[in-house]
């Protein structure tokens, strides 16, 4: 006869109304005002379109800021335009066109809010080093980074940022710190790749996936950045590269891409990350690869991506993205 020892009961609390559901996420209680089993779901995540960038189709543009007070820059167009200097802001609903970059160019870095931004890199006809800084109004030249590069990981603000990788023009391991004046050596990432995604609040702590290599053009490579260690975690379902993205290291998000050969070649893909994997999420209403996008911190609460460039040309839409929705469902039982 077989003994059972250690079972253990948990118990299930009466409420006499629902508690907040984002808050009680998997857990279950009994309802006795309408006398039902409840528990707390989350949704899926979604992607609702936005009024167009006030520009014309522009890919490998910048962003930073939030979904309601955001700064869009730079970029790429076709001939003659080509390199692009515009910025635009948008406050959720409108793109409105405010003074120029002092040199145009495109695949930069940059971050911070709607009236306190740097920008720094990119492509001129080469990597650039040049670095600018933003003060709500105009766009002004301050110190350049270490090494020119194009296409590289963004995390952090204005004061307290990291750039990530990049291509110079060879994917490179090296990063670098920002203090809001001058740019200093950081940590090398443990793989040599070039327009991931991913996001990050601060210059010690960001995650970057995704990206190209010579070798791998379509990484699912996924690593993460304490302050002192890269760490390599779980992989991103779907490799690609030029990516958008946008949160922290607990709640991030990257979406949009250029996948393997085959067709289509831009992605509507979207997948969420949750500190340990990553989740396929909510697909966006147009394909592209590179737009520009930015969250604001906190996670992925809500975010914004605008332009890029797709199998049907450069694009000049914008996506708002919500985060999951959390209800009380009623559990049936039989």
């Amino acid at each position: 006869m077989t003994t059972y020892k250690g079972i253990q009961g948990y118990m299930i609390q009466t409420l006499a109304s629902d508690p907040t559901a984002s808050e009680n996420e998997g857990r279950m209680w009994y309802n006795t005002t309408s006398n039902t089993w409840k528990v707390s779901v989350a949704g899926a995540g979604a992607w609702a379109t936005g009024n167009d960038s006030a520009r014309s189709g522009t890919t490998d543009g910048e962003m930073s800021g939030t979904q309601t007070a955001g700064l869009y820059a730079g970029g790429y167009a076709p001939a003659p335009t080509l390199r692009r200097d515009e910025t635009e802001t948008f406050n959720g609903t409108t793109w409105t066109e405010v003074n120029d970059l002092n040199t145009a160019r495109y695949g930069a870095w940059m971050a911070g809010t709607q009236t306190a931004s740097v920008f720094a890199s990119g492509q001129i006809t080469a990597p650039s080093a040049l670095s600018e800084t933003w003060d709500g109004t105009c766009w002004t030249e301050t110190n350049n980074i270490q090494t020119a590069r194009h296409n590289p990981g963004v995390a952090g603000t204005q004061t307290n940022g990291l750039m990530i990788s990049g291509q110079t023009p060879t994917p490179t391991t090296a990063c670098e710190d920002y203090d809001g004046t001058s740019w200093s050596t950081g940590t090398a990432i443990n793989s040599a790749r070039y327009s991931g995604g991913g996001g990050g609040a601060s210059s010690t702590s960001a995650i970057f996936a995704g990206g190209a290599d010579p070798s791998t053009y379509y990484l699912q490579i996924s690593e993460t950045w304490n302050g002192s260690t890269w760490t390599e975690g779980n992989n991103l379902n779907t490799g690609r590269y030029a990516l958008a993205g946008f949160g922290i290291v607990t709640s991030a998000l990257v979406c949009a891409g250029y996948l393997p050969s085959g067709s289509p070649r831009d992605s509507n893909d979207t997948e969420t990350y949750d500190g340990t994997s990553w989740s396929n999420g909510g697909d966006m209403n147009t394909a592209r690869y590179s737009p520009g996008s930015t969250g604001g911190p906190g996670g992925i609460s809500s975010g914004v991506i605008v332009g890029g460039n797709g199998d049907s040309g450069l694009s000049r839409a914008t996506e708002l993205w919500e985060s999951p929705k959390y209800s009380a469902k009623t559990v049936t039982t039989s």
